[in-house]
């Protein structure tokens, strides 16, 4: 049988980036997990698995070398470098636990990153959410469409004066959403 290790291993699409004077998408070099928690009480639960409290609705936070988003009600993604993940999906060991569950989902997903002074615009064209800055604050996230895909997005931190944002695809659908960006 094939190691399964080598048939998940991730392989960026060569047309996933581009770099322009007022566009730049770049893959990001992340690892993506995802906490499920079931129940009534489930920011409590978050904050007993990872020490912290949650993030506040529609919004992530960085709590050491890792960010959690907030994705809907019990459902967070953390994303982080890979010995990062890794070890928050070690320590947090729900293998056992009924109403929680947290998986690996690097190998399942793209994370790229759109910065420059058009990103707003490129969007706008393909997605129905209001990304201006009174709207989609820094440190703001939701799930929407792009395009004929689904998306997570978070506004990161503006470089030199520009929008940054950080867009999470299915993989089978990354070369399609860095096409969509790429046309504008």
């Amino acid at each position: 049988m094939p190691d399964p290790q080598i048939l998940l291993a991730r392989a960026p699409s060569p047309a996933a980036g581009f770099v322009r004077p007022t566009l730049a998408l770049e893959i990001e070099d992340i690892a993506l997990a995802k906490l499920r928690v079931h129940g009534p009480d489930a920011d409590g639960r978050f904050a007993s698995i990872t020490g912290n409290a949650p993030p506040p609705l529609r919004r992530q936070v960085v709590q050491n070398d890792l960010t959690f988003v907030w994705l809907a009600p019990g459902e967070w993604l953390i994303c982080g470098g890979e010995e990062a993940v890794a070890a928050w999906l070690a320590q947090s060991d729900l293998r056992d636990d009924e109403a929680a569950l947290a998986l690996d989902i690097t190998h399942g997903r793209t994370a790229f990153v759109l910065t420059g002074s058009d990103a707003r615009d490129v969007l706008a064209a393909h997605c129905p959410l209001d990304l201006w800055d009174k709207s989609f604050r820094v440190d703001d996230v939701a799930r929407s469409l792009l395009g004929d895909t689904t998306m997570v997005i978070a506004r990161l931190a503006d470089l030199d004066g520009a929008p940054r944002f950080r867009i999470v695809v299915d993989q089978s659908m990354a070369a399609y959403a860095a096409r969509v960006l790429a046309r504008g």
